[in-house]
């Protein structure tokens, strides 16, 4: 998860008064399950002391399943923007629990964001601009994307030298702006590309950084792409694994960008729950509030 070095780019007042101007479509009927329920329980098996049950269709190891956290109140990363870094699966950032410890796009957007802020003052003060994730969609050269959300759009092959983005770019422009008050809309983002599927899910697969997301999550990414083929969707929706962005003790995590709806957070879910989300929040656009963490982008900036 990526931080900015200010203060507080944003005071809580603020991002309460901007997350309410407009109205979370909650669905109204109720989720077929609550928290980590399993839809096929296991009743040979003795519940742990956490609730947790295994489910005969669709395992999970026990001994993880028992460390997850099934009751507190769960919490979404503060943020109103996403920048997903596009490096593949076989990238070096998988092999750190913290993607920027080595060189890559975290490290350079992160490098080149330190040294405007020696330079510039941030119209609004504050801590986080944006959320930012490595993601397993490959690039299309040898150079990582970057995706951007609520915007839906994706910048292809960020240039770096010497670990600082390029300043000529209209993805450092766009960086630029967002550092000086993520509230603007963005200039005109030129050679970007618009992503072409309408939903982009995001499931937390980070496995050098905790196991329960680092099991749970390839399961889900599975189980998604299955109901997905199943249901003719693949050219409307991506599923890719993501990097850490909080919150391991609610595994599963994952994020559903969509058109028109923003971006939105849900923990505590097993592959059990696939089909149900691809049906309420994919297919009709409803919010699932028994397993929602909260929104990350709002529909529109």
């Amino acid at each position: 998860m990526f931080r900015t070095t200010t203060a507080s780019i944003f005071k809580k007042s603020s991002i309460s008064r901007f997350y309410s101007t407009h109205q979370i479509p909650f669905d109204k009927k109720p989720f077929p399950f609550s928290r980590f329920e399993a839809c096929c329980p296991d009743a040979e098996a003795k519940q742990a002391e956490n609730g947790f049950v295994p489910c005969k269709s669709h395992p999970f190891p026990p001994v993880l399943g028992k460390k997850i956290d099934m009751t507190d109140p769960m919490t979404r990363p503060t943020s109103i923007r996403h920048l997903v870094g596009c490096i593949g699966s076989d990238a070096m950032e998988w092999t750190r629990a913290k993607v920027e410890a080595i060189p890559g796009i975290m490290q350079s957007i992160m490098t080149t964001e330190n040294q405007w802020l020696k330079e510039n003052r941030p119209q609004v003060p504050g801590d986080k601009i944006v959320l930012a994730t490595v993601s397993e969609r490959p690039a299309v050269s040898n150079k990582p994307d970057v995706m951007l959300f609520p915007e839906f759009k994706v910048f292809q092959g960020v240039s770096s030298s010497n670990g600082v983005i390029d300043h000529d770019s209209s993805f450092y422009h766009a960086l630029e702006s967002i550092w000086q008050n993520p509230y603007n809309p963005l200039p005109p983002l030129e050679d970007w590309q618009d992503i072409k599927a309408d939903t982009v899910v995001l499931v937390c697969t980070h496995a050098r950084r905790d196991l329960r997301c680092g099991k749970l999550g390839p399961l889900i990414v599975d189980e998604f792409n299955r109901v997905i083929q199943e249901k003719g969707l693949q050219d409307r929706v991506e599923v890719w694994g993501t990097s850490h962005f909080g919150g391991h003790k609610f595994a599963g995590n994952l994020i559903i960008h969509q058109r028109g709806l923003g971006g939105h957070v849900y923990g505590n879910v097993r592959q059990c729950h696939v089909p149900a989300i691809v049906d309420r929040h994919i297919q009709h656009g409803k919010v699932i509030q028994e397993i929602w963490r909260g929104e990350v982008t709002p529909p529109s900036i």
